[in-house]
């Protein structure tokens, strides 16, 4: 079960337990070296010979093996007078500690995930899973669960954490702590489950906090060069939280949040960008760019992240309520989890105005052409089996084939209530049902919406989610006065990376791969191979703006606009030249899949299905 336990009921607590049914954890950030932290734990009394200590090999959230035991070092357990205990290594993620009635303390050195070190191998953690030590700049990401694991058997015990820092860092966190003095910080847990899901980044301190609804929303920010401040984010996704607590009725399930964001300006080991959520916090890792370039990158994140406060916080299967880091076993139900999420992260802003009707539509569209990638087979199947290499490849489908499924599901929830219900209402009744601390059966759940709804809505998950039938997309939207084309001829104007293959170079940066001679916009601009595209119409061009800048041209740039390109070009060996390229924009027929427009004389009761479904009080 992912929670957090605040500061308040640690102190109570802490209060009612004797130290010897608890783990006291020391962190010393301080004595940072080579990259690696000690650890040093007291762990709770042991009445056995033998005891196992674990270290997560996967954790909730991020449907991949991590394998946190490789990242330790100079393992000992010792006695009360400081003996050494007979250790064995059973596998990358567990020890076997001999003689353990007398085990006193464990201690080891943590490495961090986010850097190659001997013997790291091919398998990368994604970063905002994963733990980060950089002594340097003051700056440590602390997964907790990449620092500290938990003797076998005694995961349910309280864990009280002590981490040690400099004067002039900050330990960002949504969980509430104890300030012992300016350089030690305490922290509380009920179990393990409630520690691992508490994530904490401590750097040189640009952090803020505003009230918004019920809820004290913390936003922590490293950018390295300080071209994106925590004012900046918190600025950019107010109006955003603001509608998400209205879009959840009013009140947020959550009386602290906390967005830590870590902006790189240096290549990522994974290549990639995005964040992992928790209960009450968001680990972010993104490209360094200021507000003005990766605006919408943080808000379409935190958009995402921010609703996993309903899934799986408030409504979760027993897979993850009791969830096993060392053999776990996945849920069937990936599709509320992340797809649901997904939805709603875009539906909140259509529905409050944050964008238009358009923009809805056309992130549907991607949901559908992305969703064609993968094969037709059943959700909750692979779901289950996500960790096997037949569908590991298939997870990413979760955020378009997923938020596909929440899109229809709201839809058949709107028409068969006449609009008195939808999605939202269907989560809040679940949370009712369950919330934080009552896990669901897997195999019960669709008959559980059924008996909340309608037998119209038990057949469609049947039929759609557990089977592996093609969604009924076009009935679906039709509902809504939205029609459906599977292929269409239109006339577009064209793109600026239309007849080019785009790819990452080796410093992260957006270069032409390879260049169609037969595309007249491509041919006029004259791009070469190798081309890295610097600015488009004189606005920097890079991971961490890529986006915005795609979606305004796609808005704003009408046929016989001039285009300007700058791109750094390979002139000499190991030579580069900046270079203006000119084209004038053209437009020109295109065959588009899964297009999508309002239909201008809905029916009474496709306008009645669209005002409910898109438009807030309706």
């Amino acid at each position: 079960m992912k929670k957090l336990l605040f500061g308040a009921i640690g102190l109570m607590l802490m209060g009612s337990v004797n130290a010897q049914d608890t783990y006291q954890i020391s962190i010393d950030l301080t004595a940072s070296k080579e990259d690696k932290v000690p650890v040093t734990i007291n762990p709770p009394k042991v009445d056995m010979d033998t005891i196992e200590y674990h270290m997560a090999k996967i954790v909730p959230g991020t449907y991949s093996i991590s394998d946190f035991g490789r990242f330790i070092s100079n393992f000992k357990a010792i006695d009360v007078d400081g003996n050494e205990l007979p250790v064995d290594t059973l596998t990358v993620n567990k020890w076997q500690i001999a003689n353990a009635k007398d085990l006193h303390q464990i201690s080891y050195l943590v490495d961090d995930s986010w850097d190659e070190f001997d013997g790291y191998g091919d398998n990368i953690v994604f970063e905002p899973g994963g733990t980060n030590i950089h002594a340097d700049s003051e700056t440590f990401v602390l997964n907790t669960f990449g620092f500290i694991g938990y003797l076998k058997g005694k995961k349910f015990v309280p864990f009280e954490v002590s981490i040690k820092h400099t004067e002039t860092s900050y330990g960002a966190t949504a969980l509430k702590k104890e300030t012992v003095d300016p350089t030690q910080d305490r922290y509380f847990a009920d179990d393990f489950n409630f520690l691992a899901d508490g994530p904490i980044m401590y750097s040189i301190p640009d952090t803020v906090t505003r009230k918004i609804a019920n809820a004290e929303v913390i936003v922590s920010v490293h950018s390295p060069n300080k071209v994106l401040s925590a004012k900046d984010v918190m600025d950019n996704i107010y109006d955003l939280m603001e509608a998400q607590s209205n879009y959840l009725g009013g009140e947020l399930p959550v009386n602290r949040y906390a967005y830590l964001i870590y902006l790189n300006d240096e290549s990522t080991l994974s290549g990639a960008m995005g964040a992992l959520e928790h209960s009450y916090s968001s680990v972010y890792s993104l490209p360094e760019a200021g507000a003005d370039r990766i605006a919408q990158t943080v808000r379409d994140v935190a958009a995402h992240e921010f609703f996993h406060i309903v899934t799986p916080l408030n409504i979760h299967s027993k897979e993850i309520g009791e969830f096993n880091y060392i053999e776990p076993e996945m849920s069937k139900h990936l599709w509320l989890y992340e797809g649901v999420t997904e939805y709603s992260s875009m539906h909140v802003q259509v529905k409050y105005n944050l964008y238009g009707p358009d923009k809805f539509m056309a992130e549907i569209q991607d949901k559908l052409r992305v969703a064609d990638r993968f094969p037709l087979v059943s959700f909750t199947e692979m779901s289950e089996n996500i960790l096997d290499p037949e569908y590991e490849e298939m997870y990413s489908n979760v955020y378009y084939k997923g938020a596909l499924i929440g899109m229809c599901l709201d839809l058949y929830l709107t028409k068969y209530s006449n609009g008195e219900k939808d999605l939202q209402w269907l989560m809040r009744e679940l949370a009712k049902k369950y919330g934080k601390e009552v896990s669901f059966d897997d195999d019960e759940l669709f008959e559980v919406i059924e008996g909340l709804t309608y037998p119209e809505v038990g057949e469609f998950l049947r039929t759609y989610v557990s089977g592996d039938e093609p969604l009924p997309i076009k009935e679906v939207l039709g509902w809504a006065g939205v029609n459906y084309t599977e292929e269409k001829t239109v006339k577009q104007t064209v793109s600026f990376r239309s007849g080019v293959g785009l790819t990452l170079n080796e410093d992260r940066e957006i270069a032409v791969e390879d260049v169609d001679g037969d595309n007249a916009f491509a041919a006029d601009l004259g791009y070469e191979p190798g081309d890295v595209i610097l600015k488009i119409n004189g606005t920097d061009f890079n991971l961490g703006s890529a986006q915005a800048i795609i979606e305004n041209y796609t808005m704003t740039v009408a046929p016989g606009d001039k285009v300007k390109i700058l791109v750094r070009r390979e002139v000499k060996e190991g030579k580069f030249k900046n270079k203006k390229l000119k084209a004038k924009a053209i437009e020109e027929e295109t065959t588009v899949k899964h297009f999508l427009e309002l239909d201008p004389e809905p029916s009474e009761e496709q306008y009645k299905v669209l005002q409910s479904w898109i438009i807030a009080g309706k």
